[in-house]
């Protein structure tokens, strides 16, 4: 189990989108709507739905926009009562298994309940539309997704024929998870002109052995264990950590919420990549 990476996906989601199905709505006057995962809170702030939230998970709290917001617990222990009592209208959550008892309930009490699960880059796209269409701001979901991908087409322009090199992306180290195939940070590795070792491994975050990681030769090791508040006292840490083992060509720290936060933002992610990937870029 992804331990740490797990606790902290209240912001670190690795899922943003939700199914629904042609023709949701009516949108009712003044949506009451809830939001429990910080990356679903990001898509609502950026359609301009931020007065309509009544509630969020802790972590959402961080953000700009939603500090006097009341906080309704964490990811997977929000407060049942305090839920019903703010009569939303709609409540958006990351679907898990941990949380299913907590849906089922204010399922029955008449709340509606939406789940969310994506993990491609597509599906996080697709997702914002989605999202979109459930707050009514379909048009707006529509214009995100393709700013977004226009961003995303500047980035691949900007490492277009300089060298694709080997990538490795630490979630976890012990035990190890990296980044594969199914996973939207995948994507953008190659949009910044990377190639992800684990590219042949389909599950989203797999997890290996080091004596594979290290069987994979990546030429550069970008690893998200580190606690952004430490600053470069954590990015030092990471460094010293990878530079116990000898196969190790190049380690480098890497913002967590940019390698699994599925929020509108995804281009800022795919820049940072490029500058650990192609640091040449960056030279005034």
């Amino acid at each position: 189990m992804l331990s740490r990476w797990v606790r902290g996906v209240g912001w670190l989601a690795v899922v943003a989108g939700l199914g629904c199905e042609p023709g949701v709505g009516p949108f009712p006057e003044g949506q009451r709507i809830i939001s429990l995962s910080p990356s679903i809170s990001r898509v609502l702030l950026a359609l301009g739905v931020g007065d309509e939230i009544v509630a969020v998970d802790r972590f959402s709290r961080d953000l700009p926009g939603l500090e006097a917001v009341p906080s309704l617990g964490g990811l997977y222990s929000p407060d049942l009562e305090r839920t019903v009592e703010l009569r939303p209208t709609l409540v958006l959550a990351v679907s898990s298994a941990q949380q299913a008892g907590f849906f089922d309930r204010l399922r029955a009490r008449g709340v509606q309940v939406e789940e969310i699960e994506v993990y491609t880059l597509e599906e996080v796209l697709e997702s914002f539309v989605r999202i979109g269409q459930h707050v009514g701001r379909r048009p707006e979901a529509e214009a995100l997704v393709r700013r977004v991908r226009g961003e995303l087409e500047q980035v691949a322009a900007s490492v277009k024929g300089l060298p694709r090199r080997t990538v490795a992306l630490i979630l976890e180290r012990d035990p190890l998870y990296v980044a594969g195939r199914g996973a939207f940070i995948h994507t953008l590795i190659e949009t910044a002109g990377g190639e992800n070792v684990f590219s042949d491994l389909a599950a989203p975050y797999p997890r290996v052995s080091l004596e594979v990681l290290a069987e994979r030769e990546p030429e550069i090791i970008l690893d998200t264990f580190l606690d952004p508040a430490r600053g470069a006292e954590a990015e030092e840490g990471v460094r010293r950590y990878w530079r116990r083992f000898g196969w190790v060509q190049r380690a480098e720290p890497f913002p967590p919420s940019a390698a699994v936060l599925p929020a509108p933002d995804l281009s800022e992610g795919a820049r940072l990549l490029r500058a650990r990937i192609h640091p040449e870029l960056e030279s005034p």
